[in-house]
Parts: structure tokens; C-alpha cells; sequence
């Protein structure tokens, strides 16, 4: 019902506006007509790869810089300023910049995709590791754990919690901005697609790519991320809602 009365709404929108907004049934034939021309994948895979590059190179390196700056209130205070001139700076600047100073490539792109995840990360990952429980950590150390086993026994499970729901935030946030970079600058890409179908006030070429890539983020986000989270939490009970008395 809820997939349905978002189709719904949108075919009634289409009606009410006339020609000014396609419709549904529209929309998937010009995204047909895009498949069958190879257009449509061409775009969606440089897309993504260059959002699985940015994505990646800031998990990990968000990863490491928050649990560090959760450790260590000297490294805290040492980062704080540029975490807060990074979580405050306006991320179409972070573009614009990266572009001029690097040249309209790819690795421009990149750069500035990455420093526009990696803040949120880092701020995530830093608070998980600041509510690690160190009685736990004491007992292990207590039973005469080494150091890696209490890494990957005691740390890391409790800050899979702020990982994974960091990742799938940041992983959607880089597909959301890696389209305004493709617009200011590539020749490539949804958002290069977006911005030619602008010019000709083509309604649904713009909605064809929007759809196809909210459809594929979509897949991504249930479907690989949905699995990685349910395996690496397997070990949680589910929880059971009886009756009281």
C-alpha cells in the first residue's frame, strides 16, 4: 500500500498538471527506450562507480579518525576544528572548489564526494566509541584477553550499531550529492544526463534518471545493506511482545 499510494499520487499529480509532469507509464517508457539505446546503464555504472569509490575511501578513513578521536580527547581536540569547518561548510562550495583548483575529472568528483560523507561518519563513529562500555573491555582484559581479541570481540561489536546506520546514511547522502557534482562538471553520469534533459525541458528524461537511480539506491540499501546488517547482527534475539497477566 505504501509503494502504491506513492504511484497513485504521482499518476494523479501527472493528471491534474497535463503535459507539464509525465506520468508513471510515460516516465517507464522513455526509461525503456534509454535501456534499449545502452544510455541508461552507461550512466547508471559510472554513477556508481564513483560513488563506491568516494563511499568507501570515507568509511574507512571516517572509521579510523572517529574511533581515535573517541579515544583520545588530545586527537579530539586536535580534529575538532576542521570536523566542524567540514560539517558546516556548504557542500556545493566543497564542488565547486575541488573543480578549480583540480581540473573538471573525475578525481575532482571524488575528492569532494569524500569530503562530503566523511564529517558524518567521523561524528557517528566518534559518540559510538565515547558509549563503549569499558567494564566490558576491563573484564576482558581481567580474563587476560590480548589486545586483538578485544578489539574484535569487545570494541568492534558494540560500535557495529553506529557503523552500519552511519554507512547506509552516508552511502544515500553520496548518492544524493554525487549527482550535483556530475551536474557542475562532468560529461558523464546521472546528473550530466539530468542537466542535458533540463536544457531541453525534457520532463521525462530528468524523471527517468532521477527514478532509475532512487530505484536502484533503493535495491542497494534492502538488499546488500539490509543483508550485511541482519548478518553481522545475527547473534541479537529478536524480541517477543507477550501479554502481561
Amino acid at each position: 500500500m505504501s509503494y502504491a499510494s506513492l504511484i497513485a499520487v504521482w499518476a494523479y499529480g501527472a493528471h491534474a498538471l497535463g503535459a507539464i509532469l509525465p506520468g508513471p507509464l510515460e516516465t517507464l517508457r522513455f526509461i525503456a527506450r534509454e535501456y534499449e539505446r545502452g544510455t541508461l546503464l552507461f550512466h547508471l555504472w559510472i554513477t556508481t562507480q564513483r560513488v563506491l569509490v568516494a563511499f568507501l575511501v570515507a568509511l574507512s578513513s571516517g572509521i579510523a579518525i572517529g574511533a581515535a578521536m573517541g579515544l583520545s580527547r588530545r586527537v579530539d581536540d586536535l580534529l575538532q576544528g576542521w570536523l566542524i569547518a567540514t560539517l558546516t561548510i556548504p557542500r556545493i562550495l566543497l564542488f565547486v572548489v575541488s573543480y578549480l583548483l583540480l581540473g573538471l575529472n573525475d578525481r575532482a568528483l571524488i575528492i569532494a564526494l569524500i569530503v562530503t560523507v566523511l564529517p558524518t561518519i567521523v561524528v557517528s563513529v566518534r559518540e559510538g566509541t565515547r558509549a563503549i562500555d569499558g567494564k566490558l573491555i576491563d573484564m576482558a582484559h581481567a580474563f587476560r584477553r590480548s589486545r586483538s581479541q578485544v578489539w574484535w570481540k569487545v570494541v568492534l561489536p558494540q560500535l557495529m550499531p553506529f557503523i552500519i546506520g552511519t554507512a547506509r546514511g552516508s552511502l544515500a547522502l553520496s548518492w544524493k550529492m554525487v549527482v550535483l557534482g556530475e551536474l557542475l562538471g562532468r560529461t558523464s553520469g546521472v546528473g550530466y544526463q539530468i542537466s542535458f534533459y533540463f536544457q531541453f525541458f525534457n520532463m521525462a528524461g530528468i524523471l527517468a534518471y532521477g527514478v532509475t537511480m532512487m530505484v536502484l539506491l533503493a535495491i542497494i540499501d534492502l538488499g546488500l545493506m539490509g543483508a550485511l546488517q541482519r548478518r553481522v547482527f545475527r547473534w541479537r534475539a529478536p524480541v517477543k511482545v507477550g501479554s502481561v497477566g
